[in-house]
């Protein structure tokens, strides 16, 4: 069940029982930091033109809140590259649209705002990942990749893997041209005419890569029609904050 945080400021929600104990996921929402609009108000990214001091104060009050010592956040640049987190590196300055992590402490995070936020864990505790699953990444089969690398490199058996899928925009708000529909559907399946079903094409990503149906949770909200509690970007107007997905071993 995906349900906000009782007793937690500022808004932050969780897959409740996603994987039992071992890990640590959250999805923030919008509301609770400092940012002024159009990023009102815990936006977690620079990047669009907010104070880089309100972030950090936003980002800081969501590690205060969790109980994380280290946030390890890509440059998302909307490709289908997979960072792989040691402790190691300089967050922000590693290009990458999902993040796997087996270090236990180290939460590792994505920053969304209509693209699909996918949590991936290895029910054994060896390793996480969580993706930045765009139109763009989508098509270049991300999700199939993270799963690839996740058993190639970790010994992770696909059919135990669970997964969590966080808020995104959804086929009833995600209209594009006749052009960009027909070249999702050839690559991905899912168009609704000109709508997209960027979480229907994940999905698949998922089962067809081996984790089982019945181990995948969606949270089931858009992120357009639930903006007061998430950044959109096509309901914001394009300039708007980002809200953070991750997940941690404990």
């Amino acid at each position: 069940m995906f349900k906000r945080i009782n007793g937690v400021e500022p808004e932050i929600y969780t897959f409740d029982g996603f994987s039992e104990s071992r890990f640590l996921n959250f999805v923030t929402g919008r509301n609770g930091g400092v940012s002024p609009a159009p990023y009102d108000s815990l936006n977690t990214d620079s990047n669009g033109g907010d104070n880089p001091a309100n972030v950090r104060e936003n980002l800081a009050r969501i590690n205060r809140a969790m109980g994380i010592e280290k946030l390890w956040t890509p440059r998302q640049v909307h490709q289908d590259t997979i960072a792989i987190v040691d402790g190691g590196g300089t967050p922000g300055e590693v290009e990458a649209d999902a993040v796997i992590v087996a270090t236990p402490g180290i939460a590792v995070g994505v920053r969304t705002a209509d693209c699909l936020p996918i949590i991936i864990v290895n029910p054994s505790g060896a390793a996480a990942c969580v993706i930045h699953a765009g139109r763009r990444s989508t098509e270049l089969g991300i999700t199939a990749k993270a799963i690839a690398l996740l058993a190639a490199r970790f010994n992770c058996d696909p059919s135990s893997l669970a997964a969590a899928i966080g808020p995104g925009i959804r086929r009833c708000c995600y209209e594009v041209d006749e052009d960009t529909a027909k070249r999702f559907d050839s690559c991905c399946g899912g168009a609704d005419g000109r709508h997209l079903d960027i979480v229907g094409a994940n999905m698949r990503q998922l089962v067809s890569a081996g984790v089982k149906p019945e181990n995948v949770t969606d949270c089931g909200i858009c992120a357009s029609c639930e903006n007061r509690s998430f950044f959109s970007y096509r309901k914001d107007g394009k300039v708007t904050g980002r809200f953070l997905t991750g997940v941690m071993i404990r």
